[in-house]
């Protein structure tokens, strides 16, 4: 019973792990990221939605975040070259926003990295170990967003793919 009572400790003392090894294995050109994690999270948002539009709000729901901080956090990556919002013809209020090749370019090196480490951690798991890990971290993604939901909001409304899929891939 112990080990399930410590599970928020053994969580925690992975997700440290991993930033310290993505951090030291990291190549030398990749070091020099986006200063926030939500930037970070942003960027990979915009990569993995490149074909697409992505707007403001959409970044807002997808990373949980206030308004004021989604417009704080996208106008200091604009100034910093990161991303450009481009205002669309049917409506000029509403802009899309896109990564500036630079980031692009980088950014496709932090993905390589990512896949890399990604491989390093599954190394010596079968592909049935592997798709129970996933099917595991799904379940306590669920319960991780019931506990956060606030009243009236519905977790998880794309659950099938969720369950397939680790977020971010």
């Amino acid at each position: 019973m112990q080990e399930r009572s410590r599970i928020t400790f053994l969580m925690r003392v992975i997700h440290n792990q991993i930033k310290v090894a993505i951090h030291k294995s990291a190549p030398m050109d990749t070091r020099k990221g986006p200063p926030t994690q939500l930037q970070g999270g942003i960027l990979g948002y915009l990569y993995h939605h490149r074909d697409q539009p992505v707007y403001q709000k959409d970044l807002e729901k997808e990373f949980r975040v206030s308004r004021a901080t989604a417009t704080n956090t996208l106008q200091v990556m604009e100034r910093e070259g990161l991303i450009v919002r481009k205002a669309q013809d049917r409506d000029g209020r509403l802009k899309r926003i896109q990564m500036t090749e630079d980031a692009y370019r980088h950014h496709e090196q932090i993905e390589a990295h990512m896949d890399w480490m990604g491989n390093q951690l599954l190394s010596g798991m079968s592909d049935d170990e592997v798709a129970e890990l996933y099917r595991l971290l799904g379940i306590m993604m669920k319960n991780l967003e019931r506990l956060t939901a606030g009243p009236g909001e519905s977790p998880g409304e794309d659950e099938a793919a969720e369950e397939k899929t680790p977020p971010h891939e």
